[in-house]
């Protein structure tokens, strides 16, 4: 009987030993092709002995963690802890560390922190949540500032995730894992869920969506299709696509799931092209989650290739003449050990992503950063409740920086992954407009200006005065509307108002340069008495506009006008029309090249209507000549001609005599003769421009009215200058009556 016992005993033994040969090998086969729910329920057989193995454990932990059953994770990980602390690895205990945020367990949280540091020092998820050592207090403090609503006319009883909005706004792309009606409703042997595929929908408002379909055929495979994203023109399409790689690792056949990063073009009737493939793909590693900057020049994108920091990194190409360059990981200042994912990069250039690598409240946390210089600021949370002790991640912002979308596997949802509405109280990012204001003549502060914003309708939305370095300031509370910036400093410059343009994260420059108010005084005195005429009508003309004003001068003879939109270096060209009863009536023009002294100041004469006046004397009459002994009227010679014409025609009774004279070389007959042929010349050239006959007579005096005593006659020698004798050569327009 005892060796029948003994016989049996040894049978049960090697039955056993046979049996659980067979349930590893089924274990680890499961395993390798990714069926992980399956696995889970094979090494939890196998860790309920008095000597689990460590290879076991850790593969129970590792099942539970990947289908996000976190609870059975965490005591599966604690278990392996407590039982192989000594060659736990560091990828295990940030796993561990991981659950227990998800099941909201931070105290136990920090010890595992510090076990992790223990295992190596630099580890940079330490050093994250060293930096913030309240970081679930400072998280949930401002609980209030969100509104978070479930988006239920887009979520299922699946998985919904990463929106992306097209066509100004009006449609979103997402990515789904719901049964459809393509007829091939495989599932992943993963968790047991249906493959990834790309759908559109119509936006109704925030929460309302229609007609929601699965894109076109080209981006469906029989494997994961998405997340998708696409170019600021929506000509390109940015796809994550799946495949599984059968690979022979240490003699066993593994499955293995690699991501994969396509691009499609729009042709010119909006059909997508055969997908191609990112050139920086490999059946190595995944690489997929685009996003390109609104430009197209910058890629972001997720990846475990080799030579990164953590389970999943983010990394940066460039776009160089049409083509994409090596990707650049993002470094510390991004990546850490745990996971970055899930890149969405604003039209403005912020980069938002999720990640579990900082002191977030567990799972992928929402965060943003503004690349600057190649460098990237410190990551900022989003804080509570847009992030959870969930994943959330799928970020998608509005341009008013208020109002977005994210994706979340928070209780409470509809789904294993939802899509979430969220509206926040103030900018998630700070927006400012600042500047300063100067004159635009010399570039001077004006430390004495204020400012004013104003809303797109041109109302004032606030106001403040400037520093004493003409500094301002404004928070934009609403980035996607359109403001206006106004500045004045009434003493000494025009208001001035400018738009302020497409608004950015951080602070915006707008500097304000001020235009110095151009004054024009004229003063009309009589040519004689010097007095100041009071009444004189003037008529101003700019030449730019042609629109006349007009003005009465006060009791100093003075009028003012400001001379609006000209800066230093502009020229003003204007003419003005001196009109009073008893005076001449004339029309000067000027042509001024501004400086940046701001005031024009006139001194100009009029002169009686009386017997004698040589109107040459009022108004700018240039010296008339003649070719050598000629009196036919040059060019030159009829341009001041004309002047006079002018005056007689604004003066219909005047009549005037022209007396022309000459120096006192040559005799005294030649001079006379000569002077008297260009007098009746000049006369008969006034006539032929409409002058009466009898209103004007030209005389030629010779050298008989000489002013200033410089006589030649005979034997007489002159010793007077070329200048002196020039004064004698003049033409003169006496009044004869009026």
């Amino acid at each position: 009987m005892k060796q029948l016992l003994l016989i049996l005993t040894l049978a049960l033994f090697t039955s056993t030993i046979k049996g659980q040969s067979l349930f590893q090998k089924k274990a680890d086969k499961l395993y390798n092709e990714l069926s992980y729910i399956a696995a889970a329920d094979y090494y939890k057989s196998l860790v309920k002995t008095d000597t689990p193995t460590e290879a076991n454990m850790r593969r129970l932990a590792e099942c539970y963690f990947k289908i996000y059953d976190f609870v059975k994770a965490e005591d599966a990980y604690k278990n392996l802890n407590t039982k192989f602390a000594a060659t736990i690895t560091e990828n295990d205990l940030i796993n561990y560390l991981q659950c227990l945020k998800y099941n909201q367990k931070y105290t136990e949280a920090q010890s595992v922190l510090t076990q992790i540091e223990q295992k190596r020092k630099d580890n940079i998820i330490t050093k994250n949540h060293a930096k913030k050592q309240n970081y679930v207090k400072e998280l949930k403090e401002d609980s209030a500032a969100y509104k978070v609503t479930n988006v239920e006319a887009l979520n299922t009883e699946n998985a919904e995730f990463s929106p992306v909005f097209f066509n100004k706004n009006q449609a979103v792309l997402f990515a789904s894992n719901r049964r459809n009606t393509s007829g091939r409703n495989k599932t992943f042997s993963w968790d047991d869920s249906y493959f990834i595929d790309v759908y559109t929908s119509e936006k109704k408002d925030s929460l309302k969506f229609t007609s929601t379909m699965p894109m076109a055929k080209t981006v469906s495979s029989l494997y994961h299709d998405g997340p998708a994203s696409l170019s600021a023109d929506e000509k390109t399409v940015y796809l994550t696509k799946s495949n599984i790689v059968v690979k022979k690792i240490k003699g066993v056949l593994v499955n293995v799931v690699n991501l994969k990063l396509y691009i499609l073009t729009k042709d010119k009737d909006g059909k997508l092209s055969a997908p191609v493939s990112f050139p920086y793909n490999s059946d190595d590693y995944s690489l997929g989650h685009a996003t390109v900057t609104k430009d197209g020049k910058r890629m972001y994108f997720v990846s475990d290739m080799p030579g990164g920091l953590g389970q999943t990194d983010l990394y940066l190409s460039e776009n160089v003449n049409g083509q994409w360059q090596k990707p650049e990981n993002l470094g510390q200042a991004i990546n850490t050990e745990g996971r970055e994912m899930f890149p969405y990069v604003h039209e403005d250039g912020t980069l938002f992503f999720s990640t579990d690598g900082r002191a977030g409240l567990g799972g992928l946390d929402l965060y943003f950063t503004v690349p600057a210089m190649d460098a990237y600021f410190e990551p900022q949370s989003l804080g509570y409740p847009i992030n959870s002790n969930y994943d959330d991640f799928g970020f998608a912002l509005n341009e008013d920086l208020k109002t977005g979308y994210f994706s979340s596997n928070r209780t409470g949802g509809k789904g294993k992954d939802d899509i979430y509405f969220f509206r926040s109280k103030e900018p998630l990012m700070g927006v400012t407009l600042s500047g300063i204001v100067f004159d635009e003549s010399n570039k001077e502060l004006l430390p004495n200006a204020w400012v004013y914003l104003l809303d797109q309708n041109k109302l004032v939305i606030d106001s403040t005065k400037v520093t004493d370095k003409a500094q301002y300031m404004f928070p934009i509370n609403d980035p996607s509307k359109e403001y206006f910036v106004g500045a004045k400093e009434r003493s000494k410059y025009y208001d001035r108002l400018i738009p302020v343009g497409k608004l950015v994260v951080g602070d915006n420059k707008k500097d304000i340069g001020l235009f110095p108010k151009y004054k024009l005084i004229d003063q009309i005195v009589d040519t004689k008495t010097k007095a100041p005429i009071e009444g004189v009508k003037t008529t101003f003309i700019d030449k730019a506009t042609g629109q006349p004003k007009t003005y009465i001068t006060d009791a100093t003879g003075t009028f003012t006008d400001i001379i609006r939109g000209k800066k230093p270096g502009d020229k003003l060209q204007f003419s003005i029309k001196y009109e009073k009863e008893g005076y001449i009536t004339v029309e000067k023009n000027y042509d001024i090249l501004l400086d940046i002294n701001t005031v024009i100041d006139l001194k100009e004469t009029m002169q009686k209507l009386e017997i004698g006046a040589d109107i040459a004397k009022v108004i700018q009459i240039n010296p008339i000549y003649f070719d050598l002994a000629k009196w036919n009227i040059r060019k030159d010679a009829a341009v001041e001609l004309d002047k006079i014409v002018k005056v007689m025609q604004e003066n219909p009774t005047m009549t005037i005599e022209l007396g022309s004279h000459t120096d006192c070389r040559s005799s005294k007959a030649y001079n006379l003769s000569l002077s008297s042929k260009r007098a009746k010349s000049s006369a008969e050239y006034i006539v032929s421009k409409g002058i009466a006959k009898n209103r004007i007579v030209g005389k030629g005096y010779g050298e008989s009215k000489l002013i200033n005593g410089c006589e030649c006659e005979g034997k007489v020698v002159s010793s007077c200058s070329e200048e002196e004798h020039q004064a004698n050569r003049r033409t003169e327009f006496l009044i004869t009556k009026f």
